[in-house]
């Protein structure tokens, strides 16, 4: 009986441990805020960069518009017969051919840069979400933690009470001895039996031991002998 009391009171004690498993596991805010700060800081040098670009392809906006505007002249001049030689005419198609050629690769350069600014846009407007994100999942952390501790600290309340109600049940002998053994197992000092086997470290419970818990097993402490953790026999639970 006395065992199957500190037992049952084991059990509710793991779910307040997983509590506070979970409390650690959720941790603090810090690690994301710097992984925030990375990335912003990643989205800034983008911008920066997406500037740069912006200012280039403005540029060349222009130097084609200039460009584009001095090969229609020198078209314009071929076309309506308005050069005196034949030498000025080769000047002006050469020119002509070189400014074609001049406009196809300015072409080139603004695909890039229009290109480029693109996949800065992206880049940004996918780090943004990312950010976005994680500044949610720091707000769902505060309040699961929140409720969490609130939860826990009501809990470890009742169970102290518990506790002391137990001490005032069970032999100070058996109680003693229990929170020696604790000591080595805080997170389950108490594991059962399964058809005679202990179910913590797996070895096969001697015959002598095994009856001794059928007979007086819920009254006295009876440790396996490999693992040394209290033994409750299962046939109790049944």
């Amino acid at each position: 009986m006395y065992i199957k009391m500190l037992w049952d009171f084991e059990q509710k004690e793991k779910k307040v441990k997983n509590k506070e498993h979970r409390i650690k596991e959720i941790g603090t805010e810090v690690q994301i805020l710097n992984e925030i700060s990375k990335i912003e800081e990643e989205i800034k040098e983008i911008k920066s960069a997406k500037n740069g670009f912006l200012k280039r392809k403005k540029e060349l906006e222009i130097e084609a518009e200039k460009n584009e505007s001095q090969s229609e002249h020198i078209s314009s001049l071929i076309k309506g017969n308005k050069l005196k030689t034949s030498k000025e005419l080769k000047t002006a198609k050469k020119t002509e051919e070189s400014l074609i050629a001049k406009q196809n690769e300015l072409k080139k350069n603004l695909e890039f840069m229009t290109s480029e600014i693109s996949e800065k846009d992206e880049l940004t407007e996918e780090l943004g979400k990312k950010v976005k994100k994680m500044k949610e999942t720091i707000v769902q952390m505060k309040k699961e933690r929140k409720k969490l501790e609130k939860e826990l600290k009501s809990e470890v309340k009742i169970l102290d009470k518990e506790f002391a109600k137990l001490k005032e049940v069970i032999p100070q002998t058996i109680i003693q001895k229990y929170e020696m053994i604790k000591e080595n197992y805080p997170e389950e000092t108490i594991t059962t039996t399964d058809r005679g086997f202990c179910k913590n470290c797996g070895v096969q419970i001697p015959l002598k031991i095994a009856e001794e818990l059928k007979k007086e097993g819920g009254d006295k402490i009876i440790q396996c002998e490999v693992c040394g953790k209290i033994l409750y026999y299962t046939e109790e639970l049944k």
